[in-house]
């Protein structure tokens, strides 16, 4: 039976600078979670180049709901860093929400579940229970 927790999917969220004037950062993630080990990648607008998607890889873990993940920026766009995330799980599995940190200087995210990988996962499992049976 697979974990009802599982994160394995398309992820869409925003993070914010802890500056009011800052606008919301946007990305996309893609996450594999095996057993709780989690890895995968994000894209996001670089917020220093125009035109430049800035691509990080995600490790970390998820023990229930508590969601813990490093995003290391590959430095193709404006440098390489990496972030820590911390979050929690909502009970339904669809949005993490929490802060995260660079050192001392830290902000707040939040992602959902992508309704493209919720529709997709809907239209396999229909798929599957339409199949003739040989």
């Amino acid at each position: 039976m697979q974990d009802p927790m599982d994160m394995t999917g398309l992820w869409t969220g925003q993070y914010w600078y802890p500056e009011p004037w800052e606008p919301p950062m946007g990305f996309v993630a893609t996450i594999g979670d095996n057993a709780g080990l989690l890895t995968g990648s994000t894209s996001e607008a670089s917020e220093f180049l125009a035109s430049v998607d800035e691509r990080a890889d995600i490790r970390g873990v998820r023990t229930g709901t508590a969601v813990s993940f490093r995003k290391y920026y590959d430095g193709d766009g404006a440098y390489g860093h990496a972030v820590t995330y911390d979050g929690t799980l909502s009970t339904d599995g669809q949005q993490v929400e929490g802060c995260w940190s660079i050192d001392d200087y830290s902000g707040t995210f939040v992602m959902s579940r992508s309704l493209q990988s919720f529709h997709e996962e809907e239209r396999e499992e229909s798929v599957e229970v339409r199949a003739p049976v040989s």
